[in-house]
C-alpha cells in the first residue's frame, strides 16, 4: 500500500491510504484543460460564461498562476470596455460577474475595481425585485411569485465582494437576504434539500424537483458566505446553521463514486456533473473553513476523483444537464428526463470551481484507478452486425455501423453547434462498437481517442461530413439543420435501416422539407440514402451531395458521378477516405464551396432520389497503405452498388 498524502488548508493534515496506480493525474493540468476548452466553446457574455469566468479567477488564485490570473483579468476588462456583451438577465453579468467582483475583493488587480463598483450601484438600484426584495430577472413579472435558485448565483457573489470592496453594508446585506431568503421558499422540508423553482407551472407552485445543478447554485451562494461574510455580520451565525443542515443533507445522497445525479433523489437517474462540481466546490469550502467534520474529506476526494472520470483527454466534459428551468411540469421525472449534453455550456465552469478548490485543500493530483476499473466494458460481447441506434442522452445522436465504419447524426440540441452532415467513426474492428464507445464516453473516457478500436477524429461542425446534403441555389448550399424527427425501421445483424425528417427550411425564398432514408449493409463501406426533398417553388431542384475536406486532400472524380477524397486530418491519426456515387442519369456536374466538395444531382420536388455514401480508414487493416481506398474504388459504381442494395 502506498499513501496520498492530502494537505487541508488551515487543518492538520490527514493521511489517506489509497493503491496509486502508475500513473498520477495532474489537477491543475485537468483543470487548465477543461478551462481552455471552455473558453473555446463557450459564450462568455452568457451566465455560464460568467461561471466559467468566475471558476477562472478562482483556479488562477489556487495555482498562483500569474497568466491565467493575467487572461482572466484582460476578459473581464473586455465587459468594461463593451468588447464582450453581457447578455445575461442581471446587471452583475454586464460587468463581468462574479470572478471579476471575487479577483477586485482578493486585490488580485485593482483595473476591474471601478467596474465592479459601477455594476453593484447599477444592479443594487435598477434590478428588478420581488415582493420579497430579492433581485430578479427583468423577464419575470415583480408582482407574481417566480424565483429560482439560479438567482442566487448571480447576485449572492457578486453583491457580497462588491460589498466587501466598497465598504457597502447594504450591498452584503442584499447578498444574505438573497440566498438566506431562496433557501426559505425553495427548502425541501422533507430531505432538507433544494427545489429549483416557485410558480413556474402554476402560481405558488414548487417544482417537484431536487435537481443537482439547482441545489449547485445554492451550495455556491451558501458556500461563498460562508467563506467570506465577515464574522461579525449579524447572520453570520444563521448562515453557518444553514450550511451545516444543507451539506450534511448534500452528503447523504453521494453515489459510489462521490457525485451526485440528475435528480439527487433517484440515482437511476443519469450521474450530473454540473451540479456534481458546484456540490463540490461548496464541500471543498465547506472542509476549508471547518464547517463540516475532517471525516468527509475522503468523501470530497472521491467525489474529485469521480468527477474526473467525465473529463475527456482535450478537457470535454459529458453529463452536464441542458438548460433547465422547471421543465414542462416540474416534476421529478420531468427533470429525469432533461438530456445531458456533452460539452454543453453549464459543464465547463463547474469542473474548473470544483477543482480550484481541490488545489485550495491541498489535493494537487489524483491516481486513474477510477478509470482503470471501466475496463470491465472489455467485457461487451463482440459481434459483428450492421447496428443503428438512438441515443437520447447524447444530444440524441442517430449513430450506425457495419462490419467495417460508422457514421452519426447529431440531434436537436446541439442545433447551435452543427448542422445536417454526416459525421464518421473509424473502425479498425469488424465487430460492433457504438454502444461500448458511447458507454465508455458516458464515463469519461471519450471517443476521440483511439484505443485499439478505432476512433471519432472527424470534425465537420456546420460542414456537410461524409454525405450532408444539401439543396442547390446559384452556386451555394442550402443544408437543413439537424434532424426534427427519427424512425428506425430495421436493426438487424444483417442490414439496418432509418428515417430521419427535416423541418422546413428557407432555400432563397421557397420552402423545402426533406424525408430521409438509410440503409447499410455488411460487407461495405457504403451507406445507400434515399431523400424525398418537397419544395414550395416551382422550379426543379439541383441537391448537393457534400463531402468535407481539411486543408490537403487528394481528390479524384469521375466523368458519371464518383467524388472521392483521401487525406490526413490530422498528424496522429492516418488518412481518412470518402467517397459519394450517385446516378449517372441524374449528374449535374461537381462543385467546390469553402472546405466542401459537392456533387449535384438533378431532382424534382417529392420524387426520390437515391446515392451512396462511403468511407474508410488506413487504420483499418483492409485499407492499410495510401492507395487501398482509391485504388478499393475503381471498381465502385453506381450499378455495383445498386446489386449490393437491391
Amino acid at each position: 500500500m502506498k499513501k496520498i498524502l492530502l494537505g487541508i488548508v488551515g487543518m492538520s493534515c490527514l493521511i489517506i491510504n489509497e493503491t496509486i496506480a502508475q500513473t498520477q493525474v495532474s489537477i491543475s493540468e485537468i483543470a487548465t484543460k477543461v478551462l481552455n476548452k471552455g473558453l473555446l466553446e463557450t459564450d462568455l457574455g452568457t451566465y455560464q460564461g460568467s461561471l466559467l469566468l468566475q471558476g477562472q479567477g478562482e483556479l488562477a488564485l489556487a495555482c498562483s498562476d500569474q497568466n491565467i490570473l493575467s487572461q482572466a483579468v484582460a476578459t473581464f476588462q473586455k465587459f468594461g470596455q463593451k468588447k464582450i456583451d453581457g447578455k445575461g438577465s442581471f446587471v452583475s453579468y454586464k460587468a463581468g460577474g462574479n470572478g471579476a467582483a471575487f479577483l477586485s475583493f482578493k486585490r488580485a488587480t485593482s483595473l476591474l475595481d471601478t467596474q465592479v463598483k459601477l455594476g453593484a450601484n447599477q444592479m443594487f438600484n435598477q434590478q428588478k425585485r420581488s415582493k420579497e426584495g430579492l433581485l430578479i430577472p427583468g423577464w419575470i413579472d415583480e408582482k407574481g411569485d417566480q424565483v429560482f435558485i439560479d438567482m442566487a448565483f448571480a447576485v449572492t457573489p457578486y453583491m457580497l465582494y462588491a460589498g466587501l470592496v466598497e465598504k457597502n453594508k447594504e450591498y452584503i446585506d442584499l447578498a444574505v437576504l438573497e440566498t438566506l431568503e431562496l433557501f426559505s421558499i425553495l427548502r425541501d422540508d422533507k430531505n432538507k434539500l433544494l427545489h429549483q423553482a416557485r410558480g413556474f407551472s402554476k402560481a405558488g407552485k414548487l417544482s417537484e424537483d431536487n435537481w443537482s445543478r439547482g441545489n449547485g447554485w445554492g451550495a455556491l451562494a451558501l458556500a461563498t458566505l460562508v467563506r467570506d461574510l465577515p464574522m461579525d455580520h449579524p447572520k453570520r451565525k444563521e448562515i453557518e446553521l444553514l450550511a451545516a443542515e444543507f451539506f450534511a443533507a448534500v452528503i447523504k445522497h453521494q453515489n459510489k463514486q462521490g457525485l451526485w445525479h440528475q435528480e439527487m433523489t433517484d440515482q437511476s437517474s443519469f450521474v450530473e456533473t454540473s451540479g456534481s462540481g458546484l456540490l463540490l466546490y461548496g464541500m471543498g469550502i465547506m472542509l476549508e473553513k471547518k464547517m463540516l467534520s475532517p471525516k468527509y474529506n475522503a468523501r470530497f476526494l472521491k467525489g474529485i476523483k469521480g468527477l474526473t472520470a467525465y473529463i475527456g483527454s482535450d478537457g470535454s466534459v459529458s453529463h452536464a444537464c441542458f438548460s433547465c428551468l422547471a421543465p414542462r411540469n416540474g416534476t421529478k421525472e420531468d427533470y429525469k428526463n432533461h438530456v445531458w449534453i456533452y460539452n454543453d455550456s453549464h459543464a465547463f465552469g463547474p469542473v474548473v470551481l470544483a477543482l480550484a478548490q481541490a488545489l485550495k485543500v491541498g489535493v494537487v493530483s489524483v491516481d486513474n484507478r477510477v478509470i482503470g476499473k471501466n475496463a470491465v466494458l472489455d467485457t461487451i460481447t463482440k459481434v459483428v452486425k450492421t447496428y443503428v441506434k438512438y441515443v437520447p442522452e447524447r444530444n440524441q445522436d442517430i449513430a450506425w455501423e457495419n462490419d467495417r465504419v460508422a457514421f452519426r447524426y447529431y440531434g436537436p440540441p446541439v442545433r447551435d453547434k452543427v448542422s445536417s452532415g454526416v459525421d464518421i467513426w473509424t473502425k479498425s474492428v469488424n465487430y460492433s462498437i457504438i454502444d461500448k464507445w458511447y458507454r465508455l464516453n458516458g464515463l469519461g473516457l471519450d471517443y476521440h481517442v483511439d484505443r485499439g478500436e478505432g476512433s471519432d477524429f472527424y470534425h465537420m461542425g456546420f460542414l456537410r461530413g461524409a454525405g450532408g446534403s444539401a439543396v442547390w441555389v446559384n452556386n451555394k448550399p442550402y443544408p437543413a439543420e439537424t434532424y426534427a424527427n427519427h424512425r428506425i425501421i430495421k436493426n438487424t445483424k444483417d442490414e439496418i435501416e432509418f428515417e430521419l425528417k427535416f423541418d422546413v427550411w428557407d432555400v432563397a425564398g421557397a420552402k423545402v422539407t426533406e424525408l430521409k432514408r438509410i440503409r447499410m449493409v455488411n460487407g461495405t463501406n457504403f451507406y445507400q440514402v434515399t431523400s424525398t426533398f418537397t419544395s414550395d417553388g416551382k422550379d426543379d431542384l439541383i441537391i448537393g451531395i457534400g463531402l468535407t475536406t481539411f486543408g490537403n486532400p487528394v481528390i479524384t472524380k469521375d466523368a458519371v458521378g464518383q467524388l472521392a477524397s483521401l487525406e490526413a486530418i490530422d498528424a496522429k491519426n492516418g488518412k481518412l477516405g470518402t467517397a459519394i456515387v450517385v446516378d449517372p442519369n441524374q449528374f449535374d456536374g461537381y462543385y467546390a464551396n469553402g472546405n466542401d466538395r459537392f456533387v449535384l444531382i438533378n431532382a424534382k420536388s417529392n420524387v426520390p432520389i437515391t446515392y451512396y455514401v462511403g468511407a474508410a480508414w488506413e487504420g483499418n487493416p483492409l485499407f492499410r497503405n495510401d492507395s487501398g481506398w482509391l485504388k478499393n474504388l475503381q471498381g465502385v459504381t453506381w450499378k455495383e452498388l445498386q446489386k449490393i442494395y437491391r
